[in-house]
């Protein structure tokens, strides 16, 4: 029983505190605001702040009675029948599927404030809360969710500060003119943050939604809403899919979707790899359907050289087609949907269309693509896969053939150095624009970009970049889908639009794979995902999560559960000397600020006390252990006198300011 008792928390005590009890309320109800702000729901929050309510009314009414029985068997059979109203609305969505989780840890709080009691209740109510204001944080997407949270640690700091001051009795109250210059102030600062820090200039077309489950499965077609590079048609395969350089559609500022995520990519969608006529078209055929959630066993391993992994979660903001687009290469990835399918170019699709309001996640892989790093591959001239298709010039010119082998001359020292070239050539020979109309009748799109208008769209920079790499036996592709859009590093957030819709190369190296490459002017050459340096420490807290495990941390993971022990001294050790030299620099600022003689008077004091066998208590004065020392324990005749002069000296220092000098204190020293 005695070992039980050792591992029980402490009593906490009851909360008597109705200030206390506000903030807690408070904090709730900013919790809950969040979800109706940010998850366009409304009955569950206003019942459950109603409840909560009235239950904080209850508890504090009976905070001093013993918990009956009865009221704890109903309380657990609401928390159940919470959870069972939980499961029902995420996996059916019965009652409207909006945020079922932030729903359920509203009803959590609502059961749970009928029994808050001690101050250890009122903290576990303001931490399912904070859940609570997590969950709505997840689909946050501008800067007002910052007001939210700073009210939320204001009435977490209130509740702090108010148990305390009922604890000692004291009044709750704050200095009315010092908080209203401290909110002046900080409002001040929010308004020229706000001013300077810079702000997406487009609100969301509509209500923040979480997506549940969508059992719409495959029917063998896909629905073809308006998309600016592709066409869209018939089998869900994708061998019918195709981008065709007569003609494009016209791009608006329209936005398409948002992307929360830490580092700015290129998301891509369909590749192609047979060109003919003007016309791209996907060779490989066939698909294989996966469940919703894809784990990183069923994807291809991770790059052998890479920086970790990166997040995704993409919402869509107008009708998209089912085409999943995200960073490549992809680790996990989790959509709304009763399947997936997945083709062989590793592009992953949906049942149906991808509607307004819908979101899904991805993991991505960063590799550690980099010019030193690609100038290592060998040369590859044979096609990956065994797949004839990326090595096919198509109809290329011999006249655009011989242009790929002028350019490329003198840099076929190895495969990245050849690819630069010709990127570089495009990119500073021709000329971008999205206003081009149609190609003219009986002309290649290639050559009629290449010798005649030298100027283009994205498709037609691209295309011609793949064919004449092929015609020098590299093999690559075209991919499309869309640039990295309008990022916010401040909000780590992509605001991509119809005129961000994109088509650029990828080129196959050796030991890395698929790269991408782009040879359209005003985009990077080499389109690898980076995490933007915006600011110095930013980068850093970036960075930190995705550094690769050096030798050293290999050897103690190789160690299992004994890691552990190195680790934990480590820190001990630091934890340790921090805590000393700490220690050691207040002493020396205390020594410093302290009048000459203070520190040693009072060294000598504490000395005499410990050959006394009696400290003195906190309330009690030097005159007061004066009296009182002889009736615990004997003093010595010599000790008094000198007990006598030390608190003597003690009080003149303390109350008159007049400390002894080293000379009388060395000599009280020595007679001791």
């Amino acid at each position: 029983m005695a070992s039980l008792r050792r591992f029980r928390l402490p009593a906490s005590p009851i909360e008597n505190s109705v200030e206390g009890r506000a903030f807690v309320f408070s904090g709730f109800a900013v919790a809950v605001l969040a979800v109706v702000l940010y998850g366009d729901d409304y009955i569950v929050p206003a019942i459950g702040v109603a409840a909560t309510a009235v239950g904080h009314v209850v508890s504090y009414r009976e905070r001093a009675q013993k918990r009956g029985t009865r009221r704890q068997v109903l309380l657990a059979g609401l928390v159940f029948a919470s959870l069972a109203y939980f499961i029902a609305d995420s996996v059916g969505g019965l009652f409207g599927g909006v945020l079922p989780q932030a729903n359920f840890a509203i009803l959590l709080v609502a059961i749970t404030s009928f029994d808050l009691k001690t101050r250890r209740n009122c903290y576990s109510s303001f931490w399912i809360s904070l859940a609570i204001l997590y969950l709505a944080a997840v689909y946050a997407w501008d800067y007002p969710f910052g007001i939210l949270l700073a009210l939320w640690a204001i009435c977490l700091a209130g509740f702090w500060a108010a148990s305390h001051l009922r604890r000692m009795e004291a009044r709750v109250a704050v200095p009315i003119k010092a908080v209203a210059i401290a909110l002046a102030g900080a409002l001040a600062i929010g308004v020229v943050a706000f001013i300077l820090i810079p702000q997406p200039n487009l609100e969301p077309s509509g209500p923040v939604l979480v997506s549940l489950p969508n059992y719409v499965g495959f029917k063998g077609e896909l629905e073809n809403p308006a998309l600016p590079l592709i066409q869209l048609s018939g089998d869900p395969s994708g061998s019918t899919n195709s981008v065709d350089l007569h003609f494009r559609g016209r791009l608006g500022d329209a936005p398409v979707m948002y992307v929360r995520t830490g580092a700015p990519a290129y998301w891509r969608g369909l590749v192609f790899d047979t060109y003919r006529r003007g016309v791209w078209t996907a060779s490989l055929q066939g698909f294989s359907t996966v469940q919703p959630y894809v784990p990183p066993h069923l994807l291809p391993p991770a790059p052998p050289d890479n920086n970790g992994t990166f997040v995704q979660v993409f919402r869509v903001v107008r009708p998209l087609p089912g085409v999943i687009t995200a960073a490549y290469p992809i680790q996990s990835l989790y959509a709304p949907v009763s399947s997936l399918r997945e083709d062989p170019y590793g592009t992953f699709r949906t049942p149906d269309l991808l509607r307004p309001g819908q979101t899904y996640s991805v993991v991505s892989y960063l590799p550690n693509i980099t010019a030193d790093v690609l100038r290592q591959d060998p040369y590859v001239f044979n096609p990956p896969d065994e797949t004839a298709a990326y090595m096919d010039k198509g109809n290329l010119s011999p006249q655009a053939q011989a242009l790929a082998a002028q350019v490329t001359k003198g840099h076929d020292g190895n495969e990245y150095d050849l690819v630069m070239a010709l990127t570089t050539y495009l990119q500073q020979n021709y000329q971008y624009t999205q206003q081009l109309g149609h190609v003219p009748g009986g002309r290649d799109p290639v050559d009629w970009f290449l010798f005649d208008a030298k100027k283009g769209y994205c498709e037609q920079f691209a295309t011609a970049e793949v064919l004449m790499l092929r015609s020098l036996r590299i093999p690559a592709r075209l991919a499309t889908g869309y640039s990295t859009g309008e990022y916010n590093p401040v909000l780590d957030q992509s605001i991509v639009r119809e005129r961000d819709a994109h088509a650029w190369v990828e080129v196959y190296f050796a030991n890395h794979g698929w790269v991408p490459v782009d040879p359209s002017p005003g985009y990077p050459s080499l389109a690898a995902t980076q995490f933007p340096s915006h600011w110095a420490a930013a980068g850093i807290a970036r960075l930190i999560p995705h550094l690769t495990i050096s030798a050293p941390m290999a050897a103690l993971g190789s160690l299992g559960a004994l890691a552990v022990i190195p680790i934990a001294v480590a820190v001990g050790v630091l934890v340790t000397l921090a805590w000393a030299w700490m220690r050691r620099r207040r002493r020396t600022v205390v020594a410093i600020r302290a009048a000459p003689g203070e520190s040693e008077l009072l060294r000598l004091y504490e000395r005499l006390q410990r050959n006394l066998g009696r400290r003195r208590a906190p309330p009690e004065t030097p005159l007061e252990y004066l009296l009182h020392a002889p009736l615990a324990n004997p003093v010595p005749e010599g000790e008094r006198g000198i007990l006598e002069e030390v608190t003597q000296a003690v009080n003149e220092g303390a109350y008159a300011g007049r400390w002894p000098d080293r000379e009388r204190l060395h000599e009280l020293s020595k007679r001791l």
